[in-house]
């Protein structure tokens, strides 16, 4: 697997978390019952995003995204 390729897994595994932690909070807000589960199961290898705030993974998505369009650039470029 390439360094893109995991940029790519870990941001979908962050963004999921954010939906979910989201989701979490207006329910909440919203007291609801018996609901079926919108979101997958969490990837083990991303279960540290479950342990970061709302503000904490919004900064990481953002991280993330810089680091990818870095990559793709630097890959498609790589004499600049």
């Amino acid at each position: 697997m390439d360094e893109a390729e995991l940029l790519q897994r870990e941001l979908r595994a962050a963004r999921d978390e954010l939906v979910r932690k989201q989701a979490q909070q207006s329910d909440c807000e919203t007291d609801s019952e018996s609901r079926l589960p919108l979101m997958p199961d969490r990837d083990e290898e991303f279960l540290r995003l479950a342990l970061m705030s709302v503000d904490d993974l919004e900064t990481h998505i953002e991280r993330l995204e810089h680091d990818l369009e870095d990559f793709e650039q630097d890959w498609t470029d790589p004499d600049e």
